[in-house]
């Protein structure tokens, strides 16, 4: 069962005025965990509500985990069924907000659904926590780096396909570099320091970049040394997102090719974020990690 937390819903000035780009993916889930706290809150089973909307219970659920969209004339039937105390007209305002496409819109052929609200979600966190023991994570991928990814991954994809899916990873970038936007924290393993991709040029470049970009106040760069026992059995790629600003419950997001898995009930989440912290532990500090690309970088030179 999904833990909620209090969740507290910006007023509709909030979420205009704050900084960076607006993630609509965030609002929507905001909006939907709220609602299902007022159904709790009212006491009513997901069984009752569901019949007195005249919906199926896996329809709620969904809803409930944002994971679908919020129809401005459902809402204002959930806001009377539960009796909610916020005023409707500013609850549905953000409704609308919420429905509004997410700047990743503009290359939706090349955005799965499943990977649209991770884009969202990203965006709005506070924290990103990611660990990778294959690949330079896609926030930190320079742009020839990144196009070797995406050849491989798509292997099947012409090239104007690649670049558009290369210009969607630069653009995901940016907001690392937002004022006020999320803090990065990247365990990497040392096997993603000696899997050449695209050559030794473009890797070398590469790992300059992440040399350069440890040195940045907002993202924290540590290397897992291939002689630590134990480290692989913590678990495979993983991101956790944390959420201040809106006070959501933790995220772990966990990509697997063609699909990917979002892990939200706080007991599970609490076991990665835990696993999270043990990698943390385990890598070598920033001063070592930085020595260690550093070195890397000179052996392809």
């Amino acid at each position: 069962m999904l833990t909620v937390r209090p969740v507290r819903v910006p007023s509709v000035e909030a979420y205009l005025n704050a900084p960076g780009r607006k993630s609509p993916t965030a609002l929507n889930t905001v909006l939907s965990y709220r609602l299902r706290e007022l159904r709790d809150t009212a006491g009513m089973k997901p069984s009752v509500a569901a019949r007195s909307l005249r919906c199926s219970p896996p329809k709620l659920s969904r809803l409930e985990r944002g994971l679908g969209r919020l129809y401005p004339s459902d809402v204002e039937r959930m806001l009377d069924l539960y009796q909610a105390p916020e005023s409707p007209d500013q609850f549905l305002q953000l409704v609308k907000h919420a429905n509004e496409p997410g700047w990743w819109a503009q290359h939706k052929r090349v955005v799965p659904k499943w990977f649209d609200r991770f884009i969202g979600l990203q965006e709005a966190s506070t924290w990103i926590r990611t660990y990778e023991y294959q690949l330079v994570p896609g926030l930190l991928q320079t742009p020839e780096y990144a196009r070797e990814v995406i050849k491989r991954a798509y292997l099947f994809a012409p090239p104007s396909e690649v670049e558009r899916r290369l210009r969607l990873r630069m653009e995901r970038q940016e907001l690392l570099f937002f004022p006020r936007g999320p803090r990065l924290l990247a365990v990497l393993h040392e096997a993603v320091l000696r899997t050449e991709v695209g050559g030794r040029d473009v890797m070398r470049r590469q790992l300059e970049y992440l040399e350069h970009v440890s040195r940045c106040g907002t993202i924290t760069l540590q290397i897992l040394p291939f002689v630590v026992n134990g480290a692989l059995a913590l678990g495979s790629p993983m991101t956790l997102l944390r959420f201040d600003n809106y006070q959501l419950p933790d995220i772990v997001y966990i990509e697997r090719g063609t699909d990917a898995e979002y892990i939200e009930e706080q007991e599970d989440s609490q076991t990665f974020s835990a696993q999270m912290s043990q990698l943390t532990l385990q890598a070598a500090s920033i001063e070592r990690s930085r020595e260690m690309l550093q070195e890397a970088i000179i052996g392809l030179s």
